[in-house]
């Protein structure tokens, strides 16, 4: 068993490889000391995404939870958003969610929340590291009869499916007959949103709905990317959406199965999302590696803009105290405080169909005015082997040269040396795509060179 659950702590988050060393007994432990936060006889609404070793590690935590005298309100498998809308929605005193990583495929994270349906900062989390370090000191056992209940609520996707609709002008979405494609990433997404399309009147083509064994690459993968572009252009559908695996964030790809970048679909929701363009006296919170076109886009159209750094619920927090009227942060999650105070991509995805439908034309149109930052680019063929690993190796030097980085479904930011530098997998070529920003081109140049020395390392290493 771990004796120091610092060992777990990535990003202010407890992560790790279950069976090894994420194991049924620790995350029942983590179970007995979070529940010992809350008071005899609360509630605490707990999900997970498909995958066996979430459930296992789920089903741990329920005992150690139960044990303290919590009462537990069980959505078994659902979405993150799902979750959070729950928490909120009941009066729930808080909330933990079970799934694994999209770049480490064979870890499982905790995410807790709390009764706002908002993330715990890393500060709350050292404070479950530091009790379970001294364990079992800071638990509470509570007599048999005194024991946490657990209850279904099997109409909670129904009413969730209901609230979003009430937030975008669904006749108009409607009467617009379009046609998207859907890569669900075999994630719980699959069981809701395709319903949820269709009851707004959008036609879908659902891929990928199911559950399915965790494999050692990521998903959406390039290949899941690729399928739902061909996929775009074959159908002459209006769109094509993937979602990450517990549905708070999607990837866009307009009708000609191109990307929509972070940047540009940002500046598409403060240009034409009515509710933003009606709150010119509110605050924008967005992250410091923002784009400097963006920034100056969004200053530029009437807005003060707060820079947040990405730690887990920090942009959550800060759009309640800020009372902000949108949020963004580039990892390709956006935040509708009218909605909720976190992101949820069938909120994103709602909005982006509603935009679309009010000005009567494609996001391929609507985005591509919008100004480009100036970029030191590179483009490096690359082998099947070095595609599928080299978001690994590329974190792997972030982290020894004390770089942070971000997360982008098929891209990687690395932020170092004033540099953000984005390295994402090409769509129609097997090559690794290189773009740095910053306010220094020499920097830039730097940067980009010293990654296309390590992609091309890793090619060698390949061949022999």
């Amino acid at each position: 068993m771990v004796q120091n659950l610092e060992t777990l702590n990535k990003g202010g988050r407890i992560v790790g490889r279950a069976n090894y060393i994420f194991t049924p007994e620790v995350s029942s432990s983590i179970g007995s000391i979070h529940g010992s936060i809350f008071n005899e006889n609360e509630t605490v609404v707990i999900g997970r995404d498909y995958h066996n070793d979430s459930r296992m590690l789920k089903r741990a935590y329920t005992s150690g939870l139960m044990s303290t005298g919590v009462n537990i309100l069980n959505l078994s498998d659902c979405t993150y958003p799902l979750l959070q809308f729950t928490i909120r929605r009941f009066g729930a005193s808080g909330g933990t969610y079970f799934s694994g990583g999209h770049l480490y495929s064979e870890d499982v994270g905790i995410r807790f929340v709390d009764a706002g349906g908002i993330e715990f900062a890393p500060a709350e989390i050292e404070k479950i590291i530091q009790s379970y370090n001294i364990y079992p000191e800071k638990v509470r056992r509570v007599e048999p009869s005194k024991i946490g209940l657990i209850n279904a609520i099997p109409q909670t996707q129904d009413v969730y499916i209901k609230s979003l609709e009430q937030f975008v002008d669904k006749k108009t979405i409607t009467e617009a007959n379009l046609k998207i494609v859907m890569d669900c990433s075999y994630g719980p997404t699959g069981k809701i949103t395709p319903i949820l399309v269709n009851d707004i009147g959008v036609e879908v083509i659902a891929l990928n709905t199911h559950y399915r064994q965790r494999s050692q690459t990521p998903v959406p993968s390039i290949n899941t990317i690729r399928n739902t572009a061909n996929i775009v252009k074959a159908s002459n559908s209006h769109l094509g959406v993937l979602f990450d695996v517990d549905g708070s964030r999607i990837l866009i790809l307009d009708e000609n199965g191109l990307e929509i970048s972070y940047e540009d679909l940002l500046m598409l929701f403060v240009s034409y999302d009515e509710r933003i363009q009606k709150s010119k006296s509110s605050t924008i919170i967005t992250t410091p590696s923002i784009s400097l076109v963006v920034k100056d886009f969004i200053q530029e159209s009437g807005f003060p803009i707060k820079l947040v750094e990405n730690y887990p619920g920090e942009i959550s927090r800060q759009i309640r105290e800020e009372r902000a009227c949108f949020a963004a942060a580039d990892t390709f999650k956006f935040y509708f405080p009218q909605y909720s105070p976190f992101s949820d991509g069938n909120f994103i995805l709602l909005k982006i169909l509603e935009i679309m439908t009010a000005q009567k034309d494609l996001v391929s149109s609507l985005t591509r005015g919008f100004p480009k930052g100036i970029k030191v680019n590179k483009t490096l063929p690359a082998s099947a082997e070095v595609i599928e690993n080299i978001h690994n190796k590329l974190i792997e030097f972030a982290e020894e040269h004390g770089f942070t980085y971000q997360d982008i479904i098929n891209e990687l930011k690395i932020i170092g040396d004033g540099v953000y530098t984005n390295i994402k997998v090409a769509l129609n070529r097997n090559a690794i795509l290189l773009s740095a920003e910053s306010e220094n081109i020499k920097n830039s140049k730097k940067m980009v060179e010293e990654l296309s020395k390590i992609i091309s390392e890793l090619e060698l290493l390949y061949e022999k």
